[in-house]
């Protein structure tokens, strides 16, 4: 007899919990302007494409594997979560709920090809939950120069994000992240060129874990050293590119 999958009782959950946030209490106040209900509003559109996309796939006949089952259950779970998430936001609910949600909706998406327009989405949802009221933060800047931190000037905040840098780099180097600085040093080679970073949020204060995925460019991109209350939540990574020659370099680092 065939069982329900797993993923296909969380849909159920998730359905259910859908009906009842019909009912969600408003916070009383409406801190976001109306581009976050936009931005919330666009997810939905996209994972629906998504899932409406894996569907039609699924009844031709074109995708019938168990991972291509899985990623349509996988889908269709994810709809149900950002519409949640997008009545949460209508309903004005306090900015650590519509955090949690983020993160949720994080861990459930599926980051291959065809969904690559949710992470984007995702990204400027979390902006616009730090800042609110269409203020997106700064501008990528050149970085550091001679040992000095560049401090965009945002607050610490518990909120899951990314930091994304590149730069021309020549044999090896450390970057340092605390908060929303960044600092370079040099270990070997010429000084790193053209820095440039973003952040989604800043590092937090408080142990996180984090990874770095090299993007762009050749050499290795590890982590040195876990941010933690011994070094004031300091994370170092440590590039190394022992080739002739300088590379342009980028990598990701998500907590």
């Amino acid at each position: 007899m065939m069982t329900a999958p797993r993923s296909f009782v969380a849909v159920l959950s998730l359905l259910f919990v859908l009906t009842l946030s019909s009912s969600l209490p408003s916070a009383g106040r409406q801190r976001f302007n109306n581009r976050l209900e936009n931005l919330a509003n666009q997810l939905v559109r996209q994972a629906r494409d998504v899932a409406d996309r894996l569907e039609r796939d699924y009844q031709r006949g074109l995708s019938s594997s168990r991972r291509d089952i899985q990623r349509f259950y996988q889908a269709r779970m994810f709809v149900a979560g950002a519409e949640l998430f997008a009545q949460m936001a209508r309903a004005g609910r306090p900015d650590a709920e519509l955090n949690h949600a983020v993160d949720f909706l994080r861990s459930q998406a599926n980051f291959e090809p065809g969904w690559s327009s949710l992470p984007s989405t995702l990204d400027d949802i979390a902006r616009e939950l730090r800042f609110g009221r269409g203020n997106l933060g700064r501008e990528p800047n050149d970085g550091r120069q001679d040992g000095r931190w560049n401090s965009g000037g945002w607050d610490a905040g518990r909120v899951t994000g990314r930091l994304r840098w590149s730069g021309r780099v020549d044999d090896e180097i450390y970057i340092y992240v605390r908060g929303d600085e960044v600092r370079t040093e040099r270990i070997s080679g010429q000084l790193p060129l053209n820095e440039r970073f973003t952040f989604t949020s800043p590092l937090p204060r408080y142990p996180v874990t984090v990874r770095a995925n090299r993007l762009r460019g050749r050499g290795r991109v590890e982590v040195f050293q876990q941010p933690s209350a011994n070094n004031d939540f300091v994370a170092v990574i440590r590039i190394v590119d022992r080739a002739s020659g300088a590379t342009d370099m980028e990598f990701e680092l998500i907590w």
